[in-house]
């Protein structure tokens, strides 16, 4: 029960994500800031862009980024208990979209260890849903939801590949679906009655 409630709580925390780009984005200054175009990263860009556009607050968006990263490893390592069937699966997917966010944090948006990293974390973020939709299929609610995340998630990549919208649109549509999935699962790990 602790353990689940610790998992819990970790995985709602993912809603700080929106707080944190909610805060770089005030800082934003220059040309307007587009969510329908612009990426996420150029949050984190800590000099002054080629348009002039600054993100005086680059270092929190960066943080939120890592921070991120950690947390959801931690939380994939606490909850791992719960689908033992699938951890083989679940937690190096789980490192590998960690490791995604970390990258993203660590290197500003533009420099090729700053791709690899946004790869990392969008694709493996895909990945990772899908993987966790047939770990807890047992679960049937919380599999739906899996689910129904997963299929947002994909629809965010197939946006981006095929232009149907700007890009902003397309990558906020991937990346929101795992935060989303993470503070739902969140919300019903802790509300969750009963025992393990």
């Amino acid at each position: 029960m602790i353990r689940r409630r610790l998992g819990g709580l970790l995985l709602l925390l993912a809603a700080l994500y929106f707080a944190g780009e909610a805060w770089a984005l005030a800082g934003w200054q220059g040309r307007p800031y587009d969510l329908t175009v612009d990426a996420i990263s150029a949050l984190g860009v800590p000099f002054e862009m080629p348009d002039g556009a600054v993100s005086t607050r680059h270092a929190v968006m960066n943080a939120t980024f890592i921070g991120s990263g950690l947390r959801a490893l931690l939380a994939g390592w606490v909850l791992a208990p719960f689908v033992p069937r699938w951890r083989w699966l679940v937690l190096p997917l789980v490192a590998v979209y960690s490791a995604g966010l970390v990258l993203v944090g660590l290197s500003p948006a533009g420099a090729t260890v700053h791709g690899a990293g946004a790869l990392l974390a969008i694709g493996g973020g895909l990945v990772l849903l899908a993987a966790l939709t047939g770990a807890l299929w047992r679960h049937r609610a919380l599999a739906a939801w899996t689910a129904a995340c997963t299929a947002v998630c994909a629809l965010g990549w197939v946006l981006a590949l095929t232009n149907a919208v700007g890009f902003g649109t397309a990558e906020r549509t991937a990346v929101y679906a795992v935060v989303v999935w993470q503070v739902g699962a969140g919300l019903g790990l802790l509300l969750a009655r009963g025992r393990d």
